[in-house]
């Protein structure tokens, strides 16, 4: 497991790391097949058509990801750092379709900057072209429930092919067949990171400052409350928001709420 400083954080795992835990959580698994397994999904992938897997859980406050998680086998890591570093993710127009009508949504790389109204956005081109520079053509996105209600989960296979004619219903039944096997495998070690990424420990101080400001009170109001400055108020929130991995006060509160954290 490799955290990418920055944001969003993002944590690149391997297939051997989850079906280590796996095992871990259950002895008597399989590993043996299960490794056999995920080496099938592999061909099966390219009997389809598809080259490269993009497997990705990853939790939101509105428009921007908080953190990610994804794997490194079978997918493109060289996009796919791009693509979270670059935040194209905020105006990626293959989402679009998939969220609309939570089905299966075909793409084709030519035609992102094109299809939508708000096409301006710069991100779009960068995307377009970046998938064409990797030789990822077209492909299909879809979208699989997650353990925790607050986390997405996006697959997306892509094709070297310059059109997406042959993408139909065996090769949309073959691409979900592989991608619900990886995330049958996948999720509870994702689920076990999630856990521990939300595990936090507060100081007092600290617990002491969220615990009011969550209940919407001002700094000045918090500082008052806490016998301390609002300079180490302030101090405090800044500090909450790198622990929570936010943004902004706003989004601590929200994050806060979200994980029904109580003082």
């Amino acid at each position: 497991m490799t955290p990418d400083d920055g944001f969003p954080t993002v944590v690149w795992f391997t297939q051997t790391e989850a079906l280590a835990y796996l095992q871990q959580i259950d002895p008597a698994a399989d590993l043996e097949r299960h490794t056999a397994e995920l080496l099938e999904c592999r061909t099966r992938l390219r009997q389809v058509g598809f080259r490269t897997l993009n497997y990705i859980a990853y939790e939101m406050i509105g428009r921007r990801m908080l953190r990610a998680y994804s794997l490194r086998d079978l997918s493109n890591v060289s996009f796919a750092r791009a693509y979270l570093k670059e935040k194209l993710y905020e105006t990626d127009p293959r989402y679009i379709g998939m969220r609309q009508n939570g089905l299966p949504s075909i793409w084709q790389a030519d035609q992102l900057n094109v299809k939508e109204s708000d096409m301006s956005d710069p991100r779009v081109r960068l995307l377009s072209a970046s998938l064409r520079a990797h030789g990822m053509n077209c492909g299909l996105i879809m979208n699989l429930s997650a353990f925790h209600s607050d986390l997405r989960v996006a697959v997306s296979m892509t094709s070297e092919a310059s059109h997406t004619e042959w993408i139909d219903d065996r090769a949309i039944g073959g691409a979900l067949a592989v991608a619900l096997t990886v995330h049958r495998f996948m999720q509870p070690y994702i689920d076990a990171c999630v856990r521990r990424a939300r595990a936090i420990t507060l100081t007092d101080e600290q617990a002491a400052v969220l615990g009011r400001l969550v209940t919407g009170l001002s700094d000045q109001e918090i500082a008052d409350a806490t016998s301390t400055s609002l300079h180490r108020v302030s101090y405090h929130v800044k500090m909450l928001q790198k622990v929570f991995n936010v943004e902004n006060r706003a989004q601590l509160v929200y994050m806060a709420a979200r994980l029904a954290w109580k003082h």
